[in-house]
């Protein structure tokens, strides 16, 4: 081989090595702590979003997610005539606030602080529906605390037409058209026996039911669902949920295991809100991002509603699982460091944990609980024995293997006083594995599992960690499919 062509196959190596050494720079991931769900005295809490963003930063907080209330309005009407005869009651929200108002806050926060990656969403409710009578003093309004986090709409007009009732509008849309025409329908024919001497009363009466009918439809609704018409099941969240999925944002039920129950301001001895818990809501739904857990972590339980969804997507019945995210509800009470989320990523940019988030490549943990402080530095499930064709699969990923799944979880716990740390691998809603840990710092546990059965389907596995009967870390699933060359139906 001559000089120049030594030299060529040189240089192709050397650039090989180039590209090579970037896509394990791209595969590294680091670990930031975020906190999701946050209000602020936009919507009746405590601090301002710079107060709180301050706050954070003190206790080592990188990232945070603003979702203060969209819109707190409330109206009850007559029957036939609720848009023009009705009472309503308004509390602080963005909408109150000022969308454009509330999104140009966030720009000149974020370039104040250039060192944290501050996102802002809503949260959500979008229906309400009454049942009872004013003026028998029992009224009640039902299901308004079934909220959903919307984050990552970037414009205002994508806020100002969310599907939620009382987000209200002028401008006819095209799916007004509908009211319009049946108010021309009536108006027009009443002008026509207006100019009839012996008609004139009719003309008169069908002008003003025309008159009437439009005047009730303005403002529009930005829901296709009226409160007055009772329950209707998740019908109105699955519209919110593709709403938001079509604008390429992501979208997660707040708190599903909350039993609300509380009264409405000067109304208190006749108005009731009530809210009964809602964790079917992540069965009954479908295409959302994933679902947050605070206090109650019921849900994330071996067995309970989250693995429902998650073997509904592994049997091939959900296009896509649910993610599980810490929600603090932060208002400016205790610690805003109590509950995080531990997400992964590649480089410290705003995009980046939106694609996280979109992705599940996170950890949720309660940090000073007990006075715990636990990291997990790696979860990842690989083939057994190693197959040097293939890598592991991360947290949230997914892995192809031949053989029996290995996993391999590393981190470091301090607990005081010192407790057992107890960890629960969990496959497909079943607990395999349990891990007890006394008084050590750092773990490096390993487990193959050699009771999973080789079929076609997608399997998956998760970690719970508890300290007595709490949950204090729980990490999204890792999925794995065997194939096998002894299983021909694979």
């Amino acid at each position: 081989m001559n000089t120049r062509w030594m030299h060529i196959v040189c240089l192709h190596i050397f650039l090989a090595g180039i590209c090579l050494s970037r896509a394990f720079a791209q595969e590294k991931l680091s670990a930031y702590p975020a906190v999701i769900h946050i209000h602020s005295t936009i919507s009746q809490a405590d601090y301002p979003p710079r107060r709180i963003v301050s706050l954070a930063r003190e206790q080592g907080i990188r990232i945070l997610v603003f979702t203060d209330s969209f819109i707190r309005r409330w109206e009850y009407g007559l029957p036939l005539v609720s848009n023009i005869f009705k009472f309503s009651a308004e509390e602080d929200s963005i909408s109150r606030y000022g969308i454009k108002r509330y999104l140009n806050d966030f720009k000149k926060i974020k370039d104040e602080f250039p060192d944290m990656l501050i996102l802002e969403g809503a949260e959500v409710a979008p229906f309400y529906w009454w049942s009872g009578s004013f003026f028998k003093k029992n009224l009640s309004l039902n299901d308004w605390s079934r909220h959903l986090l919307v984050i990552g709409l970037k414009k205002e007009q994508d806020y100002r037409h969310l599907p939620v009732v009382g987000n209200k509008y002028f401008f006819p849309r095209l799916k007004d058209m509908f009211f319009l025409l049946i108010a021309a329908i009536l108006i027009i024919p009443g002008i026509f026996f207006l100019k009839r001497k012996q008609k004139k009363a009719l003309g008169f009466l069908i002008c003003a039911a025309g008159i009437l009918f439009l005047l009730n439809s303005i403002p529009f609704s930005a829901s296709r669902y009226s409160p007055y018409h009772r329950q209707k099941q998740y019908l109105p969240y699955q519209d919110l949920i593709e709403y938001v999925t079509k604008k390429n944002a992501l979208v997660f039920w707040a708190h599903p295991r909350i039993t609300e129950e509380v009264s409405w301001g000067r109304y208190a001895k006749t108005v009731n809100f009530f809210t009964l818990k809602y964790p079917e809501a992540l069965t009954l739904t479908s295409g959302y991002t994933g679902f947050g857990v605070g206090a109650n972590r019921d849900l994330i339980l071996a067995g309970e509603e989250w693995d429902n969804v998650l073997n509904s997507y592994c049997d091939g019945r959900r296009a896509n699982p649910a993610w599980v995210i810490a929600e603090a509800d932060y208002r400016g009470r205790g610690q805003i460091d109590s509950i995080q989320n531990m997400i992964f990523l590649p480089v410290f940019k705003e995009e980046s944990v939106y694609e996280a988030l979109r992705a599940g490549r996170l950890y949720i943990r309660y940090y000073s609980e007990n006075k715990c402080d636990i990291l997990l530095e790696d979860f990842h499930i690989a083939d057994s024995p190693a197959e040097t064709s293939g890598s592991p699969a991360f947290i949230a990923g997914e892995i192809t293997i031949k053989n029996k799944p290995r996993l391999l979880i590393r981190g470091s716990s301090l607990i005081s006083p010192p407790e057992e740390l107890r960890i629960e691998v969990i496959r497909n809603g079943r607990i395999v594995k349990e891990f007890r840990l006394a008084g050590q710092k750092e773990f490096d546990l390993g487990f193959q599992d050699d009771s999973l059965e080789i079929t076609d389907r997608k399997n998956y596995y998760r970690l719970n960690f508890f300290i007595g009967n709490n949950v204090v870390l729980a990490t999204n699933p890792i999925f794995v499919r065997i194939k096998n060359e002894a299983f021909p139906t694979l």
